[in-house]
């Protein structure tokens, strides 16, 4: 599974999971609000310790030295706000989103219900809504998780997306209910281990944040004992919503990821979660005093997050840029998905082949490679193909993977058109500068396995072979190939440095070999020339056609018709995009159709037919759907 797919599994439970806690948790304030007394003042003033939990206590403070400090405003701000990065509608938009780009994976009802919740958000995020029609929203947030996580636990194949759903889930959960009880902990007025049982409120509290006040009272007497409660949800391994029944889970969801085994990639992963399992062992928390408690807490929240880096690191999981924050005094560890880093297009594309010809064409068989791929990172929406005069295609997917549709048009003409019409939609990170060529990565890279399982994309064509001196002219300006990532990247800078792109000095049938003495040439000389070098330094790589968009104000350049870039393996990450011919990683601007060896594998148009010469127009408009704002290259 790429480490993308497993990225957005990850964070996706990771934002369900933190929508779920964070709605019980208003909810619960919300109660607190409604059923208190103008007597009793502990509900009215623990909306700080609300925001240590859901948000942060600077956030809440810029709220409390204004002028707009209410509950209203409060409540809005965590379960609305856009620019408050753990309100429930930002971790419903997000996990949705990581959702949608990973359906492959997932089950079909888990996707309706997520996605209808979803647009019921959108839908009535602009409606004035009373303390109770926030309360029946919240309501159905947490409904929908359940529903959600329970189509996950009912029908949904126990493989790797499975477990990187459930560590994400585990670790959230753990990592709230140490929050949860550090929060609650240090708001107490107490002075020291006496735990004063008469702020019985705020113990009640803590168990119903949890969500285990009902638990609790079927195991122990109703009795707001502080120790009790303290112990029931830190060590309890019965309770699923303990610490120590979370990391559990998470322990035992990694060892049958690795089936058992302890690598070398996976010790320190192993490690620290055993370290921290031991020190749950050695803790008796009835023996605790309350500031003792307290930094123990606080040093689990370190720790939980310290797991979760590490377990970034092992699985080359997208780690978020903003870790951490702080409440109070105290660094709180915490792991938010940065989504603005991700953008998500979704463009149509309408390409036009016409052929005239100078005689009656008797009959023609033709083959069209224009159907864009669907993965992890891309989705066809929609695809349609006209053709005159009229005939059916027939479709089979090739050797490379890519969708061919051939069609036979045995009557005489002298016209043919060809036009199809895509909508595809792209979410892409930006992620090859992330990526830490690790020592495992390096073992990978040159392993025999590794070398025959891609050995079509290591063996040079007649398109992408250049001689040893061009390749040793590149490697003299680039330095020497150590680390495949960075050498990748430093001869895509180098081949748009050197390279002028024009059209008028190559055509399609130019080797690299010719266009590389050249320093000119189009989309595809320059690819074909990465793509020899590459290939010389035994690094796998591919070769991409595509569509561009190029929008108002753009400095990206393409051809007027397919646009052609690279990709290469990189061990445990998967194939990675390049455009030499704009300096780009592909990101979400790029529109891939096709990947083969070379242009000869992914050609978008090819036929043969009975009778005179012919002239070719070729015409692409890219539109971007969601602004109405159209690249056309015509």
């Amino acid at each position: 599974m790429l480490s993308r797919v497993a990225d957005s599994l990850y964070w996706m439970s990771r934002n369900i999971e933190r929508a779920e806690n964070n709605a019980r948790i208003l909810s619960v304030k919300l109660i607190q609000m409604l059923e208190a007394s103008d007597e009793e003042t502990y509900a009215n003033h623990d909306w700080e310790v609300i925001f240590e939990i859901c948000a942060s206590i600077q956030e809440f403070e810029k709220f409390s030295h204004s002028d707009i400090y209410d509950g209203e405003v409060l409540i809005n701000y965590l379960a609305f706000s856009e620019e408050n990065i753990n309100s429930i509608t930002t971790c419903i938009s997000s996990a949705r989103e990581n959702a949608r780009i990973t359906r492959d994976h997932l089950p079909n009802d888990f996707w309706e219900i997520w996605n209808d919740f979803y647009l019921y958000v959108l839908e009535s995020k602009e409606e004035k809504w009373s303390k109770k029609d926030i309360q029946n929203y919240l309501q159905r947030m947490k409904m929908a998780s359940l529903t959600a996580q329970g189509v996950i636990e009912s029908s949904m194949s126990r493989g790797l997306p499975y477990r990187m759903i459930k560590i994400g889930k585990w670790l959230e959960r753990a990592d709230k209910t140490a929050r949860i009880l550090n929060c609650v902990c240090k708001n107490i007025p107490t002075s020291d281990a006496e735990y004063q049982e008469e702020y019985y409120y705020y113990w009640r509290t803590a168990l119903q944040l949890v969500n285990g006040y009902e638990a609790y009272l079927k195991q122990h007497p109703p009795i707001m004992d502080p120790k009790t409660i303290l112990s029931f949800l830190i060590g309890d391994e019965n309770f699923p919503r303990s610490i120590k029944y979370c990391m559990d889970h998470v322990r035992e969801a990694i060892f049958e990821l690795e089936e058992g085994k302890v690598s070398h990639y996976s010790w320190e992963m192993y490690a620290a979660l055993d370290n921290l399992m031991d020190e749950f062992n050695e803790v008796r928390i009835k023996e605790l005093s309350l500031q003792e408690l307290s930094n123990f807490l606080n040093h689990f929240q370190y720790r939980c997050n310290e797991i979760g880096q590490i377990f970034s690191k092992t699985y080359y999981l997208v780690e978020p840029v903003n870790t951490s924050y702080k409440v109070g005094k105290t660094q709180h560890p915490h792991q938010q998905q940065n989504m603005e880093s991700r953008s998500s297009m979704k463009y149509q594309i309408e390409h036009t082949n016409k052929f005239d010809y100078e005689t009656v064409v008797d009959q023609s068989m033709n083959t069209i490679r224009l159907k864009p791929t669907t993965d992890e990172v891309q989705r066809l929406l929609s695809y349609r193909t006209e053709i005159q005069p009229s005939s059916l295609t027939k479709e089979h997917i090739d050797l490379w993977g890519n969708y061919v549709e051939t069609f036979f048009i045995p009557e005489q003409h002298t016209h043919l058109e060809v036009k199809t019409t895509s909508i595809v939609s792209i979410q892409r990170s930006p992620f090859i500068h992330r990526i830490d060529y690790s020592p495992e990565m390096k073992a990978i890279f040159h392993s025999e396995l590794f070398r025959l399982h891609y050995l079509s994309f290591l063996n040079d064509t007649h398109y992408t072979y250049v001689t040893p001196e061009q390749v040793e002219q590149v490697v003299k300006a680039v330095g020497e190939m150590d680390n495949p990532v960075q050498f990748s990247i430093d001869v895509m800078e180098h081949l748009h440095d050197t390279f002028t792109y024009n059209g008028e000095t190559t055509d399609v049938n130019t080797p690299a070999r010719e266009s590389f003495d050249l320093k000119n040439g189009v989309c595809q000389d320059i690819t074909h020339v990465m793509l020899g070098i590459l290939r010389a330094k035994n690094i796998p790589a591919r070769y991409v056609s595509g569509y561009l968009y190029v929008g108002e104000n753009s400095a990206l350049i393409g051809d007027s018709a397919t646009h052609a870039w690279v990709e290469v393996m990189v061990p445990g990450i998967g194939w990675v995009g390049l455009d030499p011919t704009n300096n780009v990683e592909a990101l979400e601007h790029h529109i891939r159709v096709s990947t083969g060896r070379d242009y000869a594998d992914v050609s978008p148009l090819q036929g043969v037919y009975r009778g005179g010469n012919q002239t070719l127009d070729v015409s692409v408009k890219v539109t971007l759907l969601d602004q109405n704002t159209v690249s056309s290259t015509e």
